[in-house]
């Protein structure tokens, strides 16, 4: 079964890669075996195909047609995969959105997709009112289990229906078709901002699936089940995780999230060879205390963006970690044949799909050995994405030169294997999210205290980064706590952007064109640390700061484990206040 879907898979040409259709082929070949395992039960091939349909219907009496841009802000759950297919078999744009996002974050993407149409899940359909105003061309919210969050339908400030309706009015017979090809807009996919907000990625179908079908080359995944426990509101699940599943006619085992203490007995439960993984992840699970059981498990490999401890995996789990290089833009750029990593590397070319070079500050090509600018150019059509919806300015920044321009620093050996250095982009990377700096700053910048401050990535234990703010306060305001801005950012932000580091100063250091020079402020003591940092994870005076101005700790998602401790860093020369640490003193 495996060699013959490999076989048919590569003999497919570009041009059959619609993901409403693919979803009816493999449907008609798997149709009784488990696609969509969860804790609780699974749905088959064929039960997701006719719920696409269902929802389809129910979507196009609403008015959604070919073209039209709906938001779709859920949990990880079966309906967000139904109406993604959905959606792709009427021709219409999804436009997936972190369901973290509050406040300006998601009237920023609400606005700059153009969305028609938003599917919210009850718990956060109290976030719309917000915002609402500020979104004329939102015409209708659809509300997913509204009544069971008692979710005010007539007060959310735009005409609002239960998602349930959509099952009941897609009721029929016949399968939903639309004149959909592989050029086509299916998705706006929103990538973290660097040098503005954040922007939203084009992504066409075949952009989708030709990710996935290498996803599923690059790790031999063919008729597995993966284990994704990574959120499917970003590519790395929804493409990798996914759509790679039912390409290669196996599984995807989908949970809420990431728990340290429950990750092996779900690898056990759910029998499952491939985890769809995040850095962080590792260290994490490394921490725990060894245990009898720790090779006993069919789990093979991780799939990640980036490795650098698959020796104490391997020794400890007996489980390779394998990296490519992959982004929202271009999928996979570099990856290697299954077997042959490189620990440390992404991988090589993907000779198929891309010229890949490593360029310098002036786009000259440099040599093996010698770092620069990672650069691509397709070698197909419609497996880059074709800009940034609504920001030419940014698609051309990007675009320059007949090169798609990634900002990612790497270089690359005799062998021509690729190995990341790190951004060149003003992005923190923290916990597995891509971080704007410009969003974390923009939000900050609204404290009444606050008059501008800079956002800059620090090294952090887990090898991701942590975040550091350096605060000018408004004359005249008043001293500010860090409790105080850490509290005020909890209320408004995903835990993902809270930073860890606070730093008031006089003023942020300016280049002659009176912008931010953030490379002074990573210049700065140790990485960017200095004696006045004050660090919520080193807390010789915790106490009394928490009982000035205390802040409640949310539920953790995006610091995946929030039953593993972070270990903490050696204390700061002066009074460090620590907001991580009080949810366990």
């Amino acid at each position: 079964m495996r060699d013959r879907l490999r076989t048919e898979l590569r003999s497919a040409t570009l041009e059959s890669f619609v993901l409403g259709d693919v979803l009816r082929s493999q449907a008609r070949v798997h149709r009784a075996a488990p696609f969509l395992k969860f804790r609780d039960g699974e749905l088959t091939y064929g039960e997701v195909d006719s719920t696409a349909d269902r929802m389809a219907r129910g979507l196009a009496a609403l008015g959604v047609g070919p073209g039209h841009h709906v938001g779709v802000m859920l949990p990880n759950c079966a309906d967000i995969v139904h109406i993604v297919f959905a959606l792709a078999r009427l021709g219409a744009v999804a436009v997936p959105i972190n369901i973290a996002y509050r406040g300006e974050l998601l009237r920023h993407v609400l606005a700059g997709s153009e969305s028609r149409w938003l599917i919210v899940d009850g718990p956060y359909a109290e976030r719309i009112p917000d915002v609402a105003p500020r979104l004329p061309d939102l015409g209708l919210v659809v509300v997913r289990d509204g009544a069971a969050a008692g979710v005010p339908m007539g007060a959310l400030g735009k005409p609002a229906v239960e998602m349930s309706g959509l099952l009941a009015s897609g009721n029929g017979s016949g399968e939903v078709r639309a004149d959909v090809r592989f050029s086509d807009l299916q998705a706006i996919m929103y990538t973290s901002g660097t040098t503005g907000p954040s922007k939203g990625a084009m992504v066409s179908h075949a952009l989708a699936l030709t990710c996935a079908y290498d996803s599923l080359d690059f790790l031999d995944r063919w008729g597995k089940t993966v284990y994704c426990p990574l959120p499917l509101f970003h590519a790395a699940a929804l493409w990798d995780g996914m759509l790679a599943a039912l390409l290669g006619g196996g599984s995807i085992a989908i949970v809420e999230r990431f728990s340290a203490s429950r990750f092996w007995d779900d690898v056990r439960h759910f029998n499952a060879q491939v985890t769809m993984s995040v850095f962080s992840m590792i260290p994490i699970l490394l921490s725990r205390p060894p245990a009898p059981d720790d090779r006993d498990h069919p789990m093979e490999t991780f799939y990640m963006g980036k490795s650098s401890l698959d020796e104490p995996l391997r020794e400890r789990f007996g489980v390779r970690s394998v990296e490519t290089y992959t982004s929202t833009e271009a999928g996979i750029a570099t990856g290697s044949p299954y077997g042959e990593w490189r620990t440390g590397s992404c991988g090589r070319a993907h000779d198929e799909r891309f010229h890949v070079a490593v360029v310098d500050e002036h786009d000259r090509e440099v040599g093996p050995g010698e770092p620069g600018e990672l650069v691509l150019r397709p070698k197909q059509p419609f497996v880059l994405t074709s800009g940034y919806y609504g920001d030419w300015e940014a698609t051309t920044r990007c675009f320059r030169n007949m090169w798609f321009h990634t900002g990612d620093r790497v270089w690359r050996d005799d062998d021509g294997y690729y190995y990341f250095l790190d951004r060149m982009k003003d992005a923190i990377r923290r916990r597995g999210e891509n971080i704007s700096a410009f969003d974390l700053e923009s939000e900050i910048n609204l404290h009444p205290a606050v008059q501008e401050c800079a956002a800059i990535g620090v090294p952090s234990e887990l090898e991701d980064e942590d975040i550091k703010v350096s605060v000018v306060v408004r004359p005249g305001s008043g001293p500010l706590n860090p409790a105080e801005l850490v509290a005020f950012c909890e209320e408004r932000l995903p835990r993902s952007m809270v930073p860890r580091y606070v730093e008031f100063v006089d003023a942020l250091p300016r280049t002659p064109t009176d912008k931010v020079a953030k490379y002074r402020l990573r210049a700065e003591g140790e990485h960017g640390i200095t004696p006045a940092t004050w660090d919520r994870q080193a807390a010789p005076v915790q106490e009394a700061l928490v009982q000035e101005a205390p802040v409640q700790e949310a539920p953790v998602q995006e610091a995946l484990a929030p039953e593993i401790s972070v270990q903490d860093v050696p204390a700061q020369e002066t009074p460090t206040w620590d907001r991580q640490q009080e949810g366990t003193a």
